[in-house]
């Protein structure tokens, strides 16, 4: 009995503990790119809120606490909002999207690549970054373009991007060719 109380305890403590963690707080929303220059990117967040009925700013508030409690979970002190977008239908909703970024700067001979080789592997889906930040793509080789599109009758806008970015980076990955950075 006084193991199981014991227990019990224990596991009621971590569940206090988790609903105090208040980082992502402290995640900075930004807009502008020069923001983030010389961060280390981590990985794209995303956060959606959809309502019958409320004010568009009450819908962006709760939207800005998700994408920011998605950043915080994976270490990150700031975000670049790449799409902002609000939607009148019979639901409204709002939808963000962002790249987030750590307080590290990132390194800059790991972004400029000294000799580059060509090589004939498949390239996997996990393996491919979607950005609108021409920082990300600094000293990189372009291949060549690729486009997606999805839609549907009726759904959820972020849904509609999600399928349209894993369209995108299918089609990437038939680009059966890419180029692996070696540094001296």
């Amino acid at each position: 009995m006084k193991k199981l109380f014991l227990m019990l305890f224990v596991a009621l403590s971590f569940i206090g503990y988790a609903q105090t963690n208040n980082d992502w707080e402290k995640v900075i929303i930004t807009r502008n790119p020069e923001d983030i220059k010389g961060l280390k990117r981590l990985n794209d967040v995303s956060a959606e809120t959809s309502r019958l009925y409320g004010k568009q700013s009450k819908l962006r508030d709760e939207t800005t606490k998700k994408i920011k409690q998605e950043a915080a979970k994976i270490g990150a002190t700031i975000v670049l909002i790449t799409v902002d977008n609000f939607a009148m239908t019979p639901i409204n909703n709002v939808n963000m999207v962002g790249t987030a970024y750590s307080g590290e700067v990132a390194q800059q001979e790991e972004k400029v690549p000294q000799k580059a080789e060509v090589r004939g592997e498949k390239v996997s889906e996990e393996d491919i970054i979607i950005t609108r930040n021409p920082e990300d793509i600094k000293g990189l080789t372009r291949l060549g373009d690729v486009s997606s599109e999805a839609s549907r009758l009726y759904g959820k806008q972020s849904k509609l991007r999600d399928e349209a970015t894993k369209k995108l980076k299918k089609r990437s990955c038939k680009i059966r060719r890419y180029y692996s950075a070696y540094y001296s």
